[in-house]
């Protein structure tokens, strides 16, 4: 029997599914938008650029917090570590979850540099450098959050029952705000 209450997998899969927004919202303003280079010479091109950088940050911010110690600081935090260690999961459901929790730390871990010293603190020799602290290969965010959506589905329907979809139209979002920047 898990040891979560159905509230607390509700709010922890709805962290995992803002994360989740965020970046497909990123995404299709940013990354995969096909107006990109023409917005990168309009007369928008540094408040895009700021905007960028900010939506970019708040992404991997969103990322990183998920995956935060059960307890920091004597603080407890609801993130992926929380809901392995106090699930009181099963055998095969704890196996199953600590499978796709290895698969969501390969991304996680290139996260946590930027993280602790530039989204969360003004490292000072991190400031100075302005050297790159952490990337990813092409693709590995995509596989990172159909690993998360595994991981809540399985969560969710171990405790609350059946799946917790996440809300894919953030891209929609963006289509109908490019189409009110310029139709």
């Amino acid at each position: 029997m898990p040891g979560l209450s159905s509230h607390v997998v509700v709010e922890f899969c709805k962290l995992c599914d803002w994360s989740y927004q965020v970046w497909l919202n990123h995404r299709a303003l940013f990354d995969d938008n096909p107006r990109s280079a023409e917005l990168q010479k309009s007369m928008a091109a540094d408040a895009l650029l700021r905007l960028n950088k900010i939506s970019h940050e708040y992404t991997l911010l969103q990322i990183a917090k998920l995956h935060d110690r059960a307890v920091v600081a004597g603080e407890v935090t609801l993130g992926i570590e929380y809901v392995l260690k106090y699930g009181g999961w099963d055998q095969p459901t704890f196996d199953r979850l600590g499978d796709i929790a290895e698969r969501l730390e390969v991304l996680a871990k290139s996260l946590r540099a930027v993280r602790n010293k530039l989204l969360s603190h003004n490292d000072l020799a991190a400031v100075l450098s302005g050297s790159p602290l952490g990337d990813f290969k092409i693709g590995e965010d995509a596989m990172y959050f159909v690993a998360l959506q595994e991981f809540v589905d399985v969560v969710h329907s171990s405790v609350v029952g059946g799946p917790f979809p996440f809300d894919s139209l953030a891209r929609n979002d963006v289509v109908a705000f490019m189409s009110i920047v310029k139709p």
